[in-house]
This record gives structure tokens, sequence and C-alpha cells, in this order.
């Protein structure tokens, strides 16, 4: 590229350049004659100094030509001019992201930084040609929004545009212009990004060089977030991972924050099901987050929306967390029985899942089992089965994968191979010999940190009158996801606790017959059973991200009833239910969860009928919440995402900082050129100094020789 000049004309002052250069050659300067006593110091001086004098002199005389030469340069008004492909005249097409995120509310420069954005990109669309084509798009990805429109569409469109919940990656949002734009014929191809520039969701490190399309020019246009202080609800979760009725529940809540100084007594609430449920306070102190539990008890079954809620102004839209997750009543357990357990083992089983209200216990026999049951059941036990057949394995298997709990308790030296296909399903160690003792064996160590003995012990126990036993299977050692709960005093595993899937199993290295073991009559049998039947169904916590698309799992669902799935909003008065597509998966049905637009809040999936609405029941409450990337309210500096640019390979691309009335300016100025005449003007100052500097020291030179001489 070439500079440009907006008035060549003017260059023809240039020939005054002839100016200077005459009165330096031609300057004759009166002598003025002084008396000495002798000449001989004045021709040693004379000499000295005639070469120093010559060259000052040029100096002088090319200051005064380079400052006569800016002054001219910068009345023609010089300009660097646009990027090739950018001759004015020529057809555009522009693609405009607006930045709908919900950090985009939040106040700017100018106010409101959504509404400052938008319009931007109204005045911006307004002074383009007729002919020109656009493309508008939100955070959102709308599929309507992938076409071609003219200038009063997009007009249109920029108008209509709200605020939304979705926040992408700024590489996703790049990479979806750039495909738009690749599309188009036009002369010049443009994308304009209005957006804030926010790190959490601004990120380009690694990803971006293999999109970047040169003869694309792409322009960020930003006023930056103010700075505020964000205190958010971050994360939840409960104790244990079942909830039931008439049980206490500890729900502990993470709260993040950007606070520089300690705040006390903040305010805390949960509501379930619309119910003030429990309150509390906390405190935050700087650079740490605040760890601190909700105390409360489930009086119903069934699904449950919760919300947590704090108050922070004037950041307010991650101050609550909306959770969704399922009550039981109590806990389904099957007891699979083989041939080869003993009455006094089945006594045993019974008696420990006894409780009515707790337990709904069903048993039968492995050679007639009801597959049906398997999949209703929330803890699995299997007592006694001499060789499990391939079926109930992979029954069982697929069972565990999908949330549920199993508890295997081996018959004593008549185990099969299906016995170690089961074990080595799970992830767990094959099964190993049977080993007898001719006196009782007492067991060394009691793991008393592990997670299932959670709430069993006021404090860990130091001493224990452990169980004992005298025939059992010999296991070295633990899947790489299975842990000991009671282990011999060589360290070799009895009974042990392991994750599949979503779920977990426990095995026991004896079975329950006292003629083996005194595991059946002693007491810490009680707490473990209870335990794995509390923790039997992994009823977690369901809570999502707003402006994603994901998939879950419906356990123990197929195809093959009409009933559709929905999903409805509950604190939506309009009722709108949105079908939702399915896919039948080995174990439930994949259910797609179109998140784009969904606002958060607490929502239901609903499974209806072909009669209607009427008939609808809920399978599951889930919670939406907003992006955790956008509760970081940090932004990138102008000058730093420029640069951070560059270094991607997007060369031909600019950051916009200003107002929204000089918007269509500095576009105008950067599709011109970029303007030289204040540099030059700058240069001939300098120039102008120099010469000045020049003159004053020969000024003083000449004085200080005049006074050695007097």
């Amino acid at each position: 590229m070439q500079m440009q000049f907006v008035h060549p004309e003017v260059l023809w002052a240039l020939s005054a350049l002839t100016i200077p250069v005459l009165v330096h050659l031609f300057s004759f300067r009166r002598h003025r004659k002084v008396a000495f006593s002798q000449t001989a110091f004045l021709k040693e001086v004379r000499m000295e100094s005639r070469s120093r004098n010559r060259i000052r002199h040029w100096l002088v005389l090319l200051m005064r030509l380079a400052a006569l030469t800016c002054i001219v340069l910068a009345f023609a008004e010089p300009q660097w001019p646009a990027e090739a492909g950018e001759e004015a005249g020529s057809q555009k097409a522009i693609s405009i992201y607006l930045d709908s995120s919900p950090s985009m509310e939040l106040e700017g420069r100018n106010g409101p930084m959504f509404e400052a954005a938008r319009n931007g990109a109204l005045a911006l669309v307004e002074v383009q040609a007729a002919t020109d084509r656009f493309h508008v798009v939100t955070s959102s990805f709308d599929p309507a929004d992938r076409r071609w429109m003219t200038r009063d569409e997009a007009l249109e469109r920029i108008t209509m545009a709200q605020p939304g919940h979705a926040a992408p990656g700024i590489r996703d949002v790049l990479l979806h212009q750039q495909e738009f734009l690749s599309e188009s014929t036009a002369d010049q191809r443009q994308a304009y990004l209005f957006t804030d520039l926010q790190q959490s969701s601004h990120g380009l490190t690694g990803g971006s060089s293999d999109i970047v399309d040169t003869s694309i020019v792409v322009r960020f246009v930003t006023q930056g977030i103010q700075p505020q202080v964000n205190v958010r609800i971050d994360s939840a979760w409960f104790d244990a991972p079942m909830r039931l009725t008439g049980r206490s529940e500890v729900l502990h809540v993470r709260i993040t924050h950007d606070a520089q100084r300690p705040v006390d007594d903040l305010p805390l609430t949960l509501d379930i099901n619309g119910r003030k449920a429990a309150i509390g306070s906390y405190r935050i102190v700087p650079g740490l987050p605040t760890d601190t539990v909700l105390r409360f008890r489930h009086e119903e079954r069934g699904p449950v929306h919760a919300v947590i809620r704090t108050t922070d102004a004037p950041v307010t839209f991650d101050d609550a967390l909306h959770l969704g997750y399922t009550v039981a009543e109590g806990v389904d357990v099957l007891l699979i029985q083989g041939r080869a357990s003993t009455p006094a083992e089945q006594v045993a089983l019974a008696r420990l899942f006894g409780d009515a209200s707790l337990h709904a216990v069903q048993s039968m026999d492995a050679q007639s089992l009801d597959y049906d049951a398997v999949e209703t059941a929330d803890l699995i036990v299997l007592q006694g089965v001499s060789d499990p057949s391939n079926g109930l394995v992979s029954a069982l298997l697929r069972n565990v994968e999908s949330g549920k709990s199993l508890w295997m308790l081996p018959p004593a030296g008549t185990a099969g191979e299906g016995w170690n296909e089961l074990l080595t399903g799970l992830g767990a160690q094959g099964l190993g010999a049977w080993r007898e003792a001719d006196e009782p064996v007492r067991l060394g160590t009691l793991h008393a940190e592990h997670p299932l003995f959670a709430g069993v012990f006021a404090r860990p126990p130091k001493r224990v009158d452990l169980p004992t036993t005298r025939g059992w299977y010999a296991r070295t050692r633990n899947g790489s996801l299975e842990r000991d709960l009671l282990s011999f005093a060589d360290g070799q595993p009895f009974m042990t606790s392991g994750l599949k899937g979503l779920g977990r199993f426990h095995f026991c290295a004896a079975p329950l017959d006292p003629a083996w073991s005194n595991l059946s009559q002693h007491a810490l049998l009680v707490p473990l059973s209870l335990r794995m039947a509390e923790t039997s169904r992994a009823s977690g916590i369901q809570q999502f991200t707003s402006g994603e698309e994901v998939s879950i799992l419906l356990q123990g669902r197929d195809r093959s009833s009409s009933a559709a799935l929905s999903l409805r909003q509950v604190d939506d008065g309009a009722g709108v239910r949105t079908l939702l597509p399915t896919v039948p998966v080995p174990g439930g049905l994949e259910v797609s969860l179109p998140l784009r637009k969904a606002a958060p809040g607490s929502y239901v999936l609903e499974s209806t009928a072909g009669d209607g609405a009427d008939s609808a029941q809920t399978v599951l409450s889930l919670g939406i919440n907003p992006s955790r990337g956008e509760s970081e309210l940090g932004a990138w500096d102008p000058e730093d995402w420029k640069q951070a640019l560059v270094t991607e390979g997007w060369k031909r691309s600019e950051v916009i900082t200003t107002d929204v009335e000089d918007l269509v300016a500095e576009v105008e100025t950067l599709e011109a050129g970029q303007p030289l005449w204040m540099t030059f003007v700058a240069l001939a100052l300098l120039f102008l100094l120099i010469e000045m500097s020049l003159l004053k020291r020969k000024s003083a030179l000449r004085a200080e020789g005049d006074a050695r001489h007097t």
C-alpha cells in the first residue's frame, strides 16, 4: 500500500523549499572589527571551529527543510488507504453479532451495555448502502437468523433483539460468522462483534488459527464492563446421594465472590416447591470462597424444585441457584436368593431390611427371577447364587451403570465363573480362591473414613470389636474405584465398596452363614446395610446451564409407550411445553434438552399421553441456571485483546471503543484510510525544536568566545 493524499494539489507548495536553500547560500553577514594585540590566537580558533560551524550550518538548513516539508504534507492530508478489497462503491456482506449474554445487561460507559450495543448496530446498518446484505445473530444462535437480510430487515431484527441467557465462546462466534460470510460473493466481507470482551467467554489460546480467513475484516465494538463486586451462588450438594421423606437433610452451599473487604451476615434462603424451607446467613472473606450449610426436612415424596437465593445488587442475574431432584418414600430392596443360601442367611437379610416404613423388600429365587423387578429395585442383594447366568450378569451390570446399588454375598466355596465375570465387569478384581481356617480369624481394620460410614459414628472409633471369619474368598487387591470397608490385619480386603458408572457395588468375602462368619450377628452389619440402602439410588441434583444443548438418560424407560416427553417451565404462567426428541439406548431412553434459549428457572420433564396436557405426569425436576463464567466479570483491555487476535492470526482485525455517536465516523475513517496529518504536524514541531536548539547552541558558543577574548 502507498500513502495517498486528500488534497494533492497542495504538494505544489513543496517548491518553496528552494527559499531556505537560497537564504542559506547567499546570506552575507556584516563583520565587526575588533582590536587585538596579536592575531595568532584568532587564526588557531578559526581553524578549529570552521568544520564545526559548517556541520551546524547544514544541520540547521536540513531541519528547516524537513519542517517546511512536513507542514506542506500535513495540509495535503495524507492517509494510509483501506485494505485491499474495500474500495468505495463495492458491495458489502456484513455479519453483525450482538452479544446478548447476561453480563451485557450490566452498566457500561453509556448505560446498559446491551442497549448501547443495539444502538451502535442500528447506527452502523443505517449508513450502509441499500444494495449491501446483512447477517444478524445473537448469542442464542437462533436457526432463524441463518439468512441474509436487506438493510430494512436487518434494522428490524436488531430492534427486536433482546437480552438472552446463552454465553457462547468467542471462537464459536467467529466460526459461525466466518462460515456464513464464506458463502458470500460480495466484494467486501466484514464481521462486526458488539460485545463486552468478557474474559470468561473471550479466549482464543491455541484454538482459532485453523479458522482464520484473511479476506474477512473483523471489528470488535466494545465499551468494557464497569468494575463491579459480584457475589454469586456457585454450587450446592447433599451429604447423602438419596433423598428420603422424614429424614433430616444437610445441603452444602458454596458461594464465590470478588469482594475486596469482608462482609458479615449476608442473607441466604432455601425454597422447596415454592415454600420457605430454611433461612441462613454467611460471611465473605476476600480471596476465599464461602462454604455454609442449610438444614431442613423433606415432608413429601416426589419431584422437588429447590431454589437457593441471596441478595447482591446490582449484579442480580446469578443470585439464585435452581436445583431439581426426587424424594423417595422408601427404598426398594430386591433379594436374589440362590440355592446355596442357607435359611440362616435368608433370615439375616430379612431382619436387616425389615423396617417396612423405610424398605419395600421383595425376595426372589434366582432360577425364576422376574427381570422387571431388577429394573425397579434400588438396592439389589445377590446372595447364595453359585454361578450367575450371563443374562443376570448383564442385567446387574446395566443397572449398576445406570445408578443403582448391588451387594454381593457369594456362597461358600462353590462360586462359579459367573462371579469373576460380574466382578470384572464392575471394575473389581476377581473372586480369588476360597480359604478356610481352623479357628476364627478376627478382622484387623475398620475403615471409618469411607463415605459409606458418614453419619454412622459420632467420632472416629479407636477400638472396635470387629467381626471374625473362618472361611472367605482371598482377594489380594481392589479395583481402581474400589475401597476397603473392612480388611484383615495384613491388609487383605474383606468387605469393599466401589463405583461403576452412576451406581455403586459392595462385596463381602464371606457369606452371612454363621458357620463361616459372625458378621450376621455383629452390631456393625446393621448400620452398614442401612447405609447401603440409603445410598442405593443416586437421586442426585439435576441442574443444567442455560444456553447449552445436553442429553440425559431416563432409566428403565422405553419408546414403546405412546406418551410424549416435553419440557415445561414451572414458574412460567404461559405453561408452554417443548416436545423433546428421544433415542432408545441400553438401560433407558436418552432425551435431548434444547436449552439454547431456556431462561433460568425451575423446569419439569413431563410425560404426556395422547389425550392432551391434562394427562401430563412429572418424570423429573430440573434446575436451569446461568453460565458460571458469566459471573466472572473481568474483561479484556482493548489493546491486549487486539494483540491476542494478532497472535492468533486475525491480522485484519480492529477493536473500536468509541461511543455510539462516534461509531459511524470511526468506521468511515477505518474504511477510508488512516489519517496521518497529525503525525506530520508533530514531526514539523520536532524539527523546528531541533533547529532552535542548534541555533541556541551556536549563540552560546559565540558568546563564550567573545567573553574569552575580551
